[in-house]
């Protein structure tokens, strides 16, 4: 079947528009230039606070000594040391935090109480101090979805990427499929941003459904595989991200449990996450899930939510709080008799995936301190880069992004050329599991990944396992001839799984280099189970081979 190619231009083209996307966008058409969003969704409710939120970490520097730039820094030091660059910090967010809380206020979003007009702070996850602005974040991504609709930018929904064409070294344009007409794109620009998140669905759930309900189901990896076939490095890889959840439900409310002075106890009874971390239910929650997860390991489990000393008031509020990101989870709770008087929350460990080790860091393409990678013309941005993590970075870190890239557009010139022969060939990949009659369908080759995932790395991990993970995720490549779609849905899954089998095999490569433990239980090797800070603290960083194999080199960080 012969497809038309649509072609378009830009002087910037942001991929994803979640959060750090559409920051970028807001930067780069502010610039004056010609700004084009691809989203495999629309807009106004995709990524990973589709549904809303209800936190957003800042220092406002109201007097206390946690409450500065150097009390951030802090924090971002003894939470996200070796993953965290503290100049990028400093950089993409530090300086952009003040101008991020006013424009989320300008373009309608409250963040203060709006009876006395100051923020609402709390604290939690390892913070020195309230750093977190409660707040009803319902209406964000709509909001900010309007703002950019508004500057002009065209938007491309239920747009899927597939590839990254680069010209003599830097960056050209990219490739990808309409996931309900089915037309091809070739787009071309002289700057672009990735921000399409982590890697989701690589590791089997504890609903046992293939979709979790805490992070978008959407961001499976696609421009981490992208990036890594284009030369891009990527750093980050190795860690898996996992939280405390109501059982039955995958999605936590963290931060509003934990920052409202809800309580872990044990089935003795015990408030246990103290014997883990000296700040007990506020330390980083990497701490709080590795104490849960000892917890169980050694018996002392089911593992509650103890919210009984709260005030009627203060569950109200909370049951309340908890609705701003997750429409049905106080429903949930309600329905399970917990918002009753006395009644425990009963809570479990989440599934894992492959994200960012902190909520100060990220996962994904490396950047400098202009968000730029080591393609010219190739940015990143929020959770899909390896610096930028939560809500707060993506706001911040995103415009910092979108002025970077406006910045190198106006510079480039000429855009630059792409092979024809190439983008014919990428449509040819793109569309063959339309073609097939019979072969795999994405269901079960999705399925096979995710049980190599959960049990070789997902996670306790050792030498072992890894390699024979790696062994398995690539006795599954040839499989990508045989994939199989019946329509347009279909195909975007199938590319969907080939893509988190690829980054599946990155990740287990950067943990398989990292041999030493870092943010329990994120990276756990069992054959090293200690901290290395001599040896390894810093970046993993990926990049492809000559012969498509994954490299691997280490980067140290001071602080």
């Amino acid at each position: 079947m012969k497809r038309e190619i649509k072609r378009i231009t830009a002087d910037v083209a942001i991929i994803g528009g979640g959060t750090a996307g559409l920051n970028t966008a807001m930067a780069a058409a502010e610039s004056g230039l010609k700004v084009l969003v691809a989203d495999k969704a629309r807009i106004e409710r995709s990524g990973a606070i589709a549904g809303g939120i209800d936190h957003f970490h800042a220092f406002l520097e109201e007097g206390e000594q946690w409450d500065t730039r150097e009390g951030y820094l802090g924090w971002v030091t003894k939470t996200s040391k070796g993953a965290s660059n503290l100049k990028i910090a400093e950089k993409v967010y530090c300086d952009e935090v003040k101008a991020a809380i006013e424009r989320v206020e300008r373009i309608g979003i409250a963040l203060r109480d709006p009876k006395s007009g100051k923020f609402i702070r709390t604290q939690a996850l390892g913070q020195p101090g309230p750093m977190a602005i409660n707040f009803n974040g319902k209406k964000l991504k709509p909001k900010m979805a309007k703002e950019v609709r508004r500057l002009g930018c065209q938007v491309l929904d239920r747009m899927q990427v597939t590839k990254l064409l680069v010209h003599n070294g830097e960056f050209a344009g990219f490739l990808g499929f309409d996931m309900r007409s089915g037309e091809f794109y070739e787009i071309r620009a002289k700057a672009a941003v990735i921000a399409t998140g982590g890697t989701n669905r690589m590791f089997k759930t504890q609903t046992r459904t293939p979709f979790n309900i805490w992070y978008c189901p959407a961001c499976t990896g696609d421009l981490h595989r992208a990036a890594f076939d284009a030369g891009v490095e990527l750093a980050n890889m190795e860690y898996i991200r996992m939280t405390i959840v109501p059982k039955g439900f995958s999605a936590p409310g963290f931060n509003a449990f934990l920052g409202m002075d809800s309580h872990l106890v044990n089935s003795l009874g015990e408030r246990f996450v103290a014997k883990y971390h000296p700040m007990g239910e506020k330390a980083p929650r990497s701490f709080i899930v590795w104490a849960t997860y000892r917890e169980v390991k050694e018996g002392r489990g089911p593992i509650y939510m103890d919210c009984r000393h709260l005030t009627r008031k203060d569950r109200e509020a909370l049951f309340t709080t908890l609705g701003y990101d997750k429409d049905t989870l106080p429903d949930f709770l309600v329905r399970k008799g917990y918002n009753l008087e006395g009644t425990q929350i009963e809570m479990t460990i989440s599934e894992p995936m492959q994200a960012r080790a902190s909520e100060v860091s990220g996962s994904g393409i490396k950047i400098d301190e202009n968000c730029a990678s080591n393609v010219p013309g190739l940015f990143g941005a929020g959770d899909s880069s390896d610096q930028m993590g939560c809500l707060h970075m993506c706001v911040a870190g995103g415009y910092s992004a979108g002025k970077s890239a406006a910045r190198f557009a106006k510079s480039a010139g000429e855009l630059k050329p792409v092979n024809a022969k190439e983008v014919e060939e990428e449509m040819a990949r793109v569309y063959a599991p339309l073609e097939r009659k019979s072969g795999v369908g994405y269901q079960e080759f999705e399925d096979v990944v995710r049980t190599i995932a959960t049990d070789h790395f997902g996670p306790v991990k050792t030498e072992i396992s890894l390699k024979s993970a790696l062994e398995k995720l690539r006795k599954l490549d040839p499989v990508h001839q045989e994939m199989t779609a019946k329509n347009l849905h279909e195909l975007m899954r199938a590319h969907e799984a080939m893509n988190i089998q690829q980054v599946a095999k990155i990740s287990a490569s950067a943990a398989l280099e990292r041999k030493e433990s870092r943010f329990l239980p994120y990276h756990y090797r069992a054959d090293f189970p200690e901290t290395d800070d001599k040896n390894y603290c810093g970046l993993i960083v990926v990049k492809k081979g000559k012969n498509g194999e994954v490299t691997t080199r280490f980067e140290p960080l001071k602080y």
